[in-house]
């Protein structure tokens, strides 16, 4: 598991600005820090599950030192002087997307009701139902096991 350094800038108006010096991305605004170390770890796990879609190898993740030359280099008007940004390192979440062959037993009027279903959205069989199993409430979230 990687862990990257996510930003939280102090805005004048109040509350943080969210970036990363890893995944340009990444950006959002929330009133509280609780908040907004939610909001950034939910953005976090999202860019992984995008990057390993595409099949794109995540960034090397910054250093402290390179966090911090990343949070001067953001601070502009919009930053409240009177107060320090904060760095939090954040872990991403495992994403292999590594294919994998299955056999699985259906009726046949399901799976004849999943191929159809497949091809409205414009999908692959094996597509329909990782994403189905992704989002489906009953999963402990995005990208992990049901």
């Amino acid at each position: 598991m990687a862990y990257y350094f996510l930003v939280f800038l102090p805005v004048v108006e109040g509350g943080y600005a969210i970036v990363s010096p890893d995944f340009p991305e990444i950006t959002s605004q929330g009133d509280t820090l609780d908040e907004c170390m939610t909001m950034g770890a939910d953005a976090l796990a999202i860019v992984s599950e995008e990057y390993a879609k595409a099949r794109r190898p995540l960034p090397e993740p910054s250093n402290m030192a390179q966090a911090r030359a990343f949070a001067a280099s953001e601070t502009d008007e919009s930053v409240d002087p009177h107060r320090e940004p904060v760095l939090q390192l954040i872990q991403a979440p495992n994403a292999d997307m590594t294919p994998v062959k299955i056999s699985i037993s259906l009726p046949k009027a399901d799976l004849e009701a999943i191929d159809a279903k497949a091809r409205r959205l414009g999908m692959t069989r094996s597509g329909l139902l990782a994403s189905a199993a992704r989002v489906y409430p009953g999963g402990q979230g995005r990208g992990t096991s049901c």
